[in-house]
Parts: structure tokens; C-alpha cells; sequence
């Protein structure tokens, strides 16, 4: 009788000890599930670009201004180049043609491309400069200030990353201090949060300002370039030259 009470004292010391190991066991699995969910919750890792919306549309009109302020450059010399080129080409064609009916035709081709029409052409190149290469370029190179806030944005994103990790590495390796880590990356997120909202607001505001920009240097350059071919496809038919 004995014996056998030793073997169930034995077997019910076997089993409170395997119940206590899966209790510890699932309250390390507990803990991991609330340290992920602060890791997933402080941000998993280390963005390589900022995630606010505005910034990543400015980064997009940003690009956009740079290549037009560099293409609206070319445009304006490739233009006035053509207009060059046609004035040379009509002088050419006035003095080489023998047949009377083309003769007249150059002539008035030439007369077209002659002093008036380099007039226009020098008009369009300042429309075009006034309201299309201006702005962008003043859009490029004339918002110092702002190009600062978002030096000083990527830094606070830097620095808030690295606090981050430094907490969460903590939180790891130190998790009787949980509460402590885990209330440094609340606070911190928060900061960051505040942040955010502000540089969003400001980038909103930039981006506007260049939207309606770009609205009026579009409509410029379309109105400028109608203007420019009406010219040139009217200036010879007034003159004789049948189309």
C-alpha cells in the first residue's frame, strides 16, 4: 500500500511539474506576442524613404520640376534655332531658285521669315520664359528654406529610428524593464507622430503652390506653341504660296 501511494505521489509530482512547464512556456510565448507587437507597432525596421503621402508626391513633383527646368531650357534654344535655321534656309532658296513661279514662292517664303517674324519669334521666347522656364526655375532653386525643413524632416526620422531600435533592443534583452522600454517608444512615437503631422502639412501646402504652377506654365507653353505654328503655316500662304 505504501508502494503504491509513493507511485502516485510520484505521478501526480510528474504532472504538476509538466503543467508548470507548459505554463511558463506559454507565458514566454505571452511575452513574445507583446514584444513583436511593439516592435510592429514601433515600425519593424529601418524605411528607407519617409511614408508620408505628401512627401512622397513632392519627391515626385520635385523630379518632374527639375527635368522641366533643364528641357525647358533646351526648348527655348531648339526654337530659336529653328527659327534661325528657317530664316537661313528661305535666304538660300530666294537666291538659288532659277524657276520664276518658285522664285516668287521663295521669295515670299523669305519675306515671311524676314525681320517681323523674328520679332515674333523673339516675343514667343519671352512668353516662354515668363511663364513657363521662370517659375520652374524658381521653383528649383528659390525654396532654400523649405529644402532645409526637409533636411531637418530626415534627420528627426533618422534619430527617432535609431532611438527606436536602441528600445527595442532593450526591451529584448532586458525585459524586466519592460514597462520602461516599452513607454519610451509610446512617448517617442508620439513625438514622431507630431512631427509628421506638421512637415504633411507644410509639404500639402508647397505642393499645391506647384500644382497651380504647372497649371499655368502648361497652358503657356500650349498657347505659346499654337501661336508659334499658326505663324509660321500663315506667314508664306500670305504671300502667294499655295499649300
Amino acid at each position: 500500500a505504501a508502494a503504491v501511494q509513493m507511485h502516485k505521489l510520484a505521478s501526480l509530482s510528474a504532472e504538476l511539474k509538466s503543467k508548470v512547464q507548459d505554463a511558463g512556456s506559454a507565458l514566454s510565448d505571452v511575452r513574445s506576442r507583446v514584444t513583436q507587437q511593439v516592435i510592429d507597432a514601433a515600425g519593424g525596421g529601418a524605411a528607407e524613404e519617409d511614408e508620408i503621402p505628401e512627401l512622397q508626391q513632392h519627391a515626385r513633383i520635385d523630379a518632374s520640376l527639375r527635368r522641366l527646368y533643364e528641357r525647358s531650357d533646351k526648348y527655348m534654344r531648339a526654337l530659336n534655332q529653328v527659327c534661325e535655321m528657317s530664316r537661313a534656309l528661305s535666304e538660300d532658296f530666294a537666291n538659288v531658285l532659277a524657276d520664276p513661279a518658285l522664285g516668287q514662292a521663295a521669295s515670299a517664303f523669305k519675306a515671311a521669315k524676314g525681320p517681323h517674324a523674328q520679332a515674333d519669334s523673339t516675343v514667343l521666347g519671352q512668353v516662354l520664359y515668363r511663364n513657363v522656364f521662370q517659375p520652374v526655375r524658381r521653383e528649383v532653386e528659390g525654396r532654400k528654406d523649405f529644402e532645409r525643413r526637409l533636411a531637418d524632416r530626415k534627420k528627426v526620422r533618422l534619430d527617432y529610428e535609431a532611438f527606436r531600435r536602441k528600445q527595442v533592443g532593450l526591451l529584448q534583452s532586458d525585459p524586466t524593464n519592460k514597462s520602461v522600454y516599452e513607454g519610451n517608444l509610446e512617448a517617442a512615437a508620439k513625438t514622431f507622430a507630431r512631427h509628421s503631422e506638421g512637415v504633411a502639412r507644410d509639404v500639402a501646402a508647397v505642393n499645391a503652390e506647384r500644382q497651380q504652377m504647372l497649371s499655368v506654365a502648361f497652358a503657356g507653353l500650349v498657347l505659346s506653341q499654337l501661336e508659334f505654328f499658326s505663324s509660321s503655316a500663315g506667314g508664306p500662304e500670305g504671300g502667294g504660296v499655295v499649300a
